[in-house]
């Protein structure tokens, strides 16, 4: 029991946890981006019901389980309607979570062979997990989950491989953008760790559930891992949308314009002597998801800063 149906329970809790952490950012989502752009708020929505349709489906097998059939042994191999569905759930949240992530490289590349495969790896995985779900119907008990190893390895390390290049592609677009201006720079940096965090968290916790499945298929171990994975989807989309307006403070100075260099001139004391005065223009360039009031207010994704030096 420990390693099966406990460690499903301590999954659970996990997720129930991490699924608090969803509600909270979606009220903070809607309190504060309230001209968000459409198809954003329907991502956020769209989001938050999967994942509670998820978290109720996992409830729903643990009672059954664990409550419904108490002091019923005979039970706890057999295969609920409840505990199938629910990786359809999972795979809905990942294809959305992904190809949010996969449009914001291509705002930062406009690399559509790179988009392409990111959301080729994102469809395998949603596909996979279908077919995961249509053969476990099909099982007799539990213990047969190893026949299912390869659509389980095949799945999630397609969703494991897409999201490692999406931290990677971010990263390396990003760090391509570093002009030598702190303020500008440390943005940039801020950035890249949010790329990185919520990129590799997802991938890591991919290969640990096919890792343990591949091991230990008639556990539970693999199942607490896949429940915690879907709500890191979740929030690291919906993190990434919270994170504007402090990213934005970050970028611009506290009286809201942008950095910029004031005009220098270089004077002697003979009032003839040719003058040197260099102007620096810079422009911060941001690129973003669209809203309704203005083109531009997505997550500041800094795209390019642009100088140009004047002497006379």
């Amino acid at each position: 029991m420990d390693s099966t149906y406990g460690s499903a329970f301590v999954g659970l809790i996990v997720s129930a946890t991490l699924y608090g952490a969803t509600i909270l950012q979606v009220y903070l989502y809607y309190r504060n981006y309230p001209k968000d752009a459409r198809f954003l708020k329907f991502l956020v929505c769209a989001l938050c019901i999967f994942d509670t349709v998820q978290l109720t489906l996992c409830v729903t097998a643990l009672y059954w389980y664990l409550i419904t059939n108490y002091n019923n042994p005979s039970v706890l191999n057999q295969l609920t309607w409840s505990m199938e569905l629910q990786t359809d759930c999972n795979g809905v949240i990942a294809l959305l979570v992904e190809c949010f992530f996969a449009r914001r490289v291509w705002l930062m590349s406009s690399n559509k062979y790179l988009v392409f495969v990111i959301v080729t790896l994102a469809a395998m995985h949603f596909v996979l997990g279908i077919v995961f779900t249509v053969d476990s119907f099909q099982l007799a008990s539990n213990t047969e989950f190893g026949n299912l190893i390869w659509v389980t390895s095949a799945g999630i390390g397609s969703a494991a491989a897409a999201d490692v290049i999406i931290a990677g592609s971010l990263c390396f677009y990003l760090s391509k953008s570093r002009t030598g201006y702190k303020k500008t720079d440390s943005l940039i940096s801020t950035l890249i760790v949010y790329s990185l965090t919520t990129g590799l968290i997802t991938s890591l916790i991919g290969v640990v559930i096919v890792v343990t499945f591949a091991t230990m298929p008639n556990d539970y171990v693999w199942l607490a891992f896949f429940w915690i994975d879907g709500k890191c989807y979740v929030n690291s989309c919906l993190a990434a949308l919270n994170s504007r307006e402090s990213l934005r403070e970050k970028a611009s100075p506290q009286d809201g314009s942008f950095l910029q260099l004031s005009r220098v001139q270089a004077t002697t004391s003979t009032s003839d002597s040719p003058r040197l005065a260099i102007t620096v223009h810079t422009d911060t360039v941001f690129k973003t998801d669209y809203t309704e009031s203005s083109p531009s207010s997505e997550h500041p994704i800094l795209e390019l800063k642009r100088e140009s030096f004047m002497a006379h």
